[in-house]
């Protein structure tokens, strides 16, 4: 969400990590879970975000109108009959917690303007689920900024659904809105370009990867056409705050294009009416906070 960018200015609040839950990495290597016999998402922790009065206003909402400030940062599992797909991967990488845990610094990089507490590992959460990162078959992100993909090298093995504008941004010299720490080994990971509008990662419409270009060149959306609970879309950070799509407001100034911002929320939300698709906008605590998280899913 280009939050880090430099986070003073944003109000983020000065906090220890919470690492109390960290859960210990299997020791021995098991199989993963047969497939599902349909659809699944699975909704897991990856951290949260505190911001004050500036950064709130910084989306043209105010606190009064939000009420809860707080973003968090969630990480998806997508369980299909053909295959995983993790979508949008935390705010603070895994090594950086289980060092912290040792007593550690860990990465400085990683966390030294971003306080975000996070309980539990990526890795931890998936185990519970009986995958490994080296299970996941495919890895996509809404964007690159810093909080939606601290652990993309825990993916490095799987293969990555990338748009080229967003990839060429990742690796642009001097981008403070990226750290490349978080994802150097996965430039050479297989990948699939994504030179369309949308692109079917199972071949039966059921998970659909969105361009909707603004936040980032290549932001994109996730849309899910599950069996039980219908169509939702993972919106990524084409909103930050519901109260920015119900009262109208502007997307920031601070968007790669404030233009295409603009542009891809008239063209989503005409496609979430025509498709009768509801919206998760995923950084919204109270909306979150009603979620089923894992090992819960949805089907």
């Amino acid at each position: 969400m280009g939050l880090f960018r430099r986070l003073t200015p944003l109000g983020v609040s000065a906090a220890a990590l919470c690492l109390g839950l960290v859960a210990a990495s299997p020791q021995h290597a098991s199989a993963a879970p047969a497939p599902p016999k349909t659809l699944r998402l699975y909704v897991l922790d990856c951290g949260l975000i505190n911001v004050n009065r500036a950064g709130t206003e910084r989306y043209n909402v105010t606190p009064e109108e939000v009420g809860e400030t707080r973003f968090v940062v969630p990480c998806f599992l997508i369980a299909h009959p053909r295959g995983t797909l993790m979508w949008d991967l935390g705010v603070v990488p895994d090594d950086t917690i289980e060092a912290r845990a040792r007593g550690e610094q860990g990465n400085p990089t990683a966390t030294s303007e971003a306080v975000t507490p996070v309980k539990r590992t990526l890795t931890s959460q998936l185990a519970e689920l009986g995958y490994k990162p080296a299970d996941i078959t495919y890895f996509a992100i809404s964007h690159a900024h810093t909080d939606h993909d601290a652990n993309a090298n825990l993916f490095a093995a799987s293969t990555w659904l990338a748009r080229p504008a967003e990839r060429a941004f990742m690796w642009e010299e001097g981008n403070t809105r990226v750290n490349r720490t978080f994802f150097d080994r996965i430039e050479k990971s297989k990948t699939i370009s994504l030179d369309r509008d949308e692109y079917d990662v199972f071949g039966d419409g059921s998970v659909v990867i969105k361009s909707a270009p603004g936040h980032s060149p290549g932001h994109q959306v996730l849309v899910l056409n599950l069996a039980v609970s219908g169509r939702i879309m993972l919106a990524g950070d084409l909103y930050h705050y519901a109260q920015e799509r119900t009262l109208h407001r502007q997307p920031p100034a601070t968007e790669f294009s404030v233009e295409q911002s603009a542009a891809s929320r008239v063209m989503i939300e005409e496609y979430l009416e025509r498709t009768k698709t509801a919206i998760w906008i995923e950084h919204d605590f109270a909306a979150n906070a009603k979620l089923k998280k894992a090992p819960a899913y949805y089907e």
